[in-house]
């Protein structure tokens, strides 16, 4: 797997996992080839040609068309979606402060409830680690409904279908994991797997058929840390705690950070056990945790229970 980041090799691959790795800078990690492997052809998805303000991409009645609205560096790029020659919807996208900002539709079947494909809309607003704001648009019932995704580092190429069975997925760190227990450039996190479903946002990360997605997630974060820091580099283990949940082995990753952490030379930090900030806790709530009582605490307020 290709790493990149500012001042490094490009990666050959754009893909939809995006992640910062213990001792890298912001981290671009190429899909793993079984993961690739589940996808057996791109996506149909558009984006502006050099000097061109619209584009458009079309599968069966389904037609994205992304046009820029406004001038300079306040353009905006909004998607319009037709049906049969009928425009159904129309969203706005995020605009980045460029003279020509980043943007591109792709069709492809998300939501099995419904008879058309999904078209996703990706607008990138720029800025330090962040970001590409993802929206899903489908049909519900006789209407049309614009879905939002969340904002994530990256580019885009935010689908595969992970689990091989023709619906396309997001693939996505947890940014929660971000800055949490270090610097972002020192931090690790899980997949989170996205879906959507009668004009709802469901994660559906632990759905035991994404297992094989967790599995090769978690071992490029293993091959990716240096070993002379991977028992004291806090960022990454908290992020590799959490991609251990995924793959039903939360329990031993927690007992190898407790045998190999250093007890002595962490003195514990003022924390809220009820998952608040310490500053606007009960003075009850407060308690002197170390870092392996610190993350854990994160992971089970989070979700990532073991």
């Amino acid at each position: 797997m290709t790493l990149s980041s500012p001042g490094m090799v490009e990666v050959a691959l754009l893909t939809p996992f995006r992640v910062v790795l213990a001792g890298l800078a912001v981290a671009t990690v190429a899909v793993p080839a079984a993961v690739c492997a589940q996808d057996p052809a791109p996506f149909p998805t558009t984006t502006f040609a050099e000097g061109a303000t619209s584009a458009s991409i079309g599968s069966g009645a389904v037609t994205a068309t992304i046009t820029m609205v406004g001038d300079g560096r306040s353009a905006v790029p909004v998607l319009t979606v037709t049906t049969d020659g009928v425009a159904v919807l129309e969203v706005a996208g995020v605009g980045s402060g460029y003279d020509f900002p980043t943007t591109e539709a792709t069709i492809a079947e998300i939501d099995p409830g419904n008879d058309t494909p999904e078209v996703v809309f990706t607008s990138y607003s720029g800025g330090a680690h962040c970001c590409t704001t993802v929206i899903v648009a489908e049909a519900l019932g006789e209407a049309w409904v614009a879905v939002p995704v969340g904002d994530f580092d990256g580019g885009g190429d935010y689908l595969h279908d992970l689990d091989g069975d023709g619906l396309a997925e997001s693939g996505v760190v947890d940014n929660r994991f971000l800055y949490q227990f270090d610097c972002y450039a020192c931090s690790a996190a899980p997949l989170t797997v996205l879906t959507v479903r009668d004009g709802n946002l469901v994660d559906v990360s632990t759905a035991r058929r994404y297992f094989n997605a967790h599995a090769e997630w978690l071992a490029e974060l293993e091959a990716a840390v240096d070993p002379a820091e991977r028992w004291s580099a806090r960022g990454f283990l908290a992020g590799w705690l959490g991609a251990k949940v995924r793959v039903g082995e939360g329990a031993a990753a927690w007992a190898e950070l407790i045998d190999h952490w250093d007890y002595a030379s962490d003195p514990g930090e003022s924390t809220c056990v009820t998952g608040g900030e310490p500053e606007n806790c009960a003075a009850a709530d407060l308690k002197m945790y170390a870092f392996p009582q610190r993350v854990r605490l994160f992971l089970e307020t989070n979700g990532y229970r073991f």
